[in-house]
């Protein structure tokens, strides 16, 4: 069976930002030196506040498609080493180069809202389509089959004050959104669906559970009708009925055997050649009129008596005359023509 393929996620490595003189969405002009970004990607502390990927520069509670677990820097660019919970729709979407730009917005390091005052601290990393960045010659992002391997070119843009959201960032992220919701939908029918195959096998099995009990109980009954006629026609006795039939039930799971039969072969499962044996066997018990005058008469004959009081005749007829029971039996209900 073919391996499931993983979901598409973001390769590690993708530049944000560069250092130099940048001028920022609201008009002013900063520089920011190596040393500044190499202290910004030391002090970055996702439980301190935890930089979101988004679709343009939000203004307000815009949805997160990940989150930036690790900065790096080197040579004075800024790096994500890490991502967290990339959603694999944004990842297509990236790959599919919907997304092709970057654009870092900074937390000032004298404004009072900053995680960690006295440095450029990360705020969020917009993902941009047809607008331009701030910051030029940030390498592209690249997937490869084999690794992940990162090599960016085009820029990003940074900014110290949120920018207004455009038309284009609104239609990408309405239609993100809707790709997330389709998948989710679809995730959840086919949790549905699976809940629901595994409900009828549950109650396919409850239901054959249910048949095999019926076919065992009729069988037994058929077995014990079975030793009851063969009661009845004398050929087995009373006190061995419960026994036939449990040892008839018993011999229904055994396999057939085959065996020669003159110049056939005949396959026969234990339990019929077990009922044609005793089928075919001569009564044991022989109940019907006799001459009188017999010696035996005095015993008691059959006629008339139950199976019960027979078996008590034959009991007391082995007790006084010392001979074993089917002597006895034979004694107490068979007379002499």
């Amino acid at each position: 069976m073919q391996a499931a393929k993983p979901n598409p996620t973001l390769p590690d490595g993708i530049e944000i930002f560069r250092s130099g003189t940048r001028t920022a969405e609201n008009g002013q002009v900063y520089t920011i030196t190596d040393a500044d970004v190499a202290a910004t990607a030391a002090a970055y502390d996702p439980s301190l506040h935890e930089a979101p990927l988004t679709v343009g520069h939000p203004e307000g509670d815009h949805p997160a498609y990940g989150w930036v677990r690790r900065l790096v820097a080197e040579d004075g660019v800024l790096k994500i080493a890490e991502h967290d919970q990339v959603e694999p729709q944004f990842a297509e979407m990236v790959q599919a180069g919907r997304f092709k730009k970057r654009s870092a917005a900074f937390y000032h390091p004298t404004d009072t809202t900053n995680p960690k005052p006295g440095i450029w601290y990360p705020r969020h990393v917009a993902w941009l389509g047809a607008q331009p960045p701030a910051v030029k010659g940030l390498k592209d992002v690249q997937f490869s089959e084999a690794a992940p391997a990162v090599s960016f070119s085009e820029p990003i843009a940074q900014s110290t004050q949120p920018t207004p959201t455009t038309q284009e960032q609104d239609d990408m992220t309405t239609e993100l959104q809707a790709q997330l919701d389709a998948a989710n939908a679809k995730l959840a029918q086919a949790q549905a669906d699976a809940e629901a195959a595994k409900k009828k096998a549950a109650d396919a099995e409850a239901q054959a559970v249910q048949f095999a009990e019926k076919a065992r109980a009729d069988r037994k009954a058929q077995l014990v009708s079975f030793a009851e006629a063969q009661v009845q026609a004398g050929r087995l006795l009373p006190k061995d009925k419960d026994m036939a039939v449990a040892t008839l039930v018993a011999l229904d799971a055994a396999a057939p055997v085959e065996f020669s039969e003159g110049n056939t072969t005949r396959k026969l499962s234990p339990g019929q050649w077990l009922q044609d044996l005793i089928t075919a066997a001569a009564p044991k018990v022989q109940f019907g009129e006799f001459a009188p005058g017999n010696a035996t008469a005095q015993a008691g004959g059959a006629k008339g008596k139950s199976d019960a009081e027979i078996d008590q005749a034959a009991r007391a007829y082995a007790a006084q005359h010392k001979v074993n029971y089917s002597e006895a039996l034979r004694a107490v209900t068979s007379f002499a023509a």
